[in-house]
């Protein structure tokens, strides 16, 4: 039997989320909106995002942090582990260009070598 399954993140910001989100190519809804689910179960989310098949993935906002919520039985285009790997690493990424630009540092060089960033920093 399928259902919504939530997974607690360290995911804060919401503006870094959408960043990470749109890094990712995904079709996000922003606002409290409806996922759907295994024989049409609906569960209301801060920010959706579209899947192919239908079944949604959302973010909720619970305290201070977002939570992903989804069916993952009936998702198919991401598995539960892989989506939220890429969605934090990529969440990551946008808060420490964030960070080093608040202490006026400019990145003037960034490797990418599979899972691994490598940034080159200059003081502005």
């Amino acid at each position: 039997m399928s259902h919504f399954s939530r997974l607690k993140t360290r995911i804060v910001d919401l503006l870094f989320l959408k960043r990470a989100l749109a890094d990712m190519e995904l079709d996000v809804v922003e606002g409290r909106t409806k996922i759907r689910g295994y024989l049409g179960r609906k569960m209301t989310v801060d920010l959706k995002v579209r899947t192919p098949e239908g079944y949604d993935i959302g973010f909720i906002k619970n305290g201070d942090t977002y939570e992903v919520v989804a069916d993952w039985d009936m998702v198919r285009s991401f598995s539960q582990d892989a989506f939220v790997k890429e969605v934090t690493r990529r969440y990551a990424y946008h808060v420490v260009k964030d960070q080093l630009a608040e202490q006026e540092f400019q990145v003037v060089n960034e490797d990418r070598q599979g899972e691994t960033v490598s940034l080159t920093l200059r003081r502005m």
